[in-house]
């Protein structure tokens, strides 16, 4: 139909589009509270955000369109051990996650505020302070936060973290990203 893989909102027309519907008809879903928008300034026409939308088609059991669905199941990685990281990547994409993946942390950063992933997995213990900044100046704040290591992390993990061992936890690590598909 039309790419909205970059975008964070679509208009009425366009959601009116996916919903085989009039965009009037879209305008008066918005004024009645059904579904959440926001208006430009100026002329005032109305932006939906697509995690909004895809809220609205989900609570009213109707199709999700794929091209949709990728913005919620986007993940950045910042990579530390290269076959780790090479393992962890295979298990991300067979959950059904679109994975962008950096040795480079200035590079991991500018990932996350461009690509506004649903969840950001490290492979290196330390680097979870500076990353829970990023993701609080990119307002990011359901995001899922993961780190992967080859041994334990003491109890300096930061707040909000999950932690997996290695190839220990990997069912677990699976079972998490599954059912976050489903969220």
């Amino acid at each position: 139909m039309f790419k909205v893989k970059e975008k964070q909102a679509l208009t009425t027309g366009e959601v009116a589009k996916y919903c085989g519907v009039n965009f009037r008809t879209v305008i008066r879903w918005i004024e009645r509270g059904h579904l959440d928008a926001y208006k430009l300034p100026g002329r005032g026409d109305n932006r939906i955000p697509v995690e909004s939308f895809v809220d609205f088609l989900t609570s009213n059991n109707m199709p999700v369109p794929d091209e949709l669905n990728e913005a919620s199941h986007k993940m950045v990685m910042l990579a530390s051990n290269e076959s780790m990281a090479a393992d962890i990547a295979a298990c991300v994409r067979r959950a059904g996650w679109d994975l962008l993946v950096t040795q480079d942390s200035v590079y991991f950063g500018y990932l996350i505020s461009q690509h506004h992933p649903a969840a950001v997995v490290v492979t290196q213990a330390g680097v979870q302070d500076s990353v829970q900044k990023i993701l609080r100046d990119c307002d990011l704040k359901e995001t899922l936060c993961i780190a992967v290591t080859a041994e334990d992390i003491p109890d300096a993990l930061a707040q909000g973290w999950m932690h997996m061992r290695w190839p220990h936890d990997q069912q677990q690590f699976m079972l998490q990203l599954t059912s976050n598909e489903a969220a």
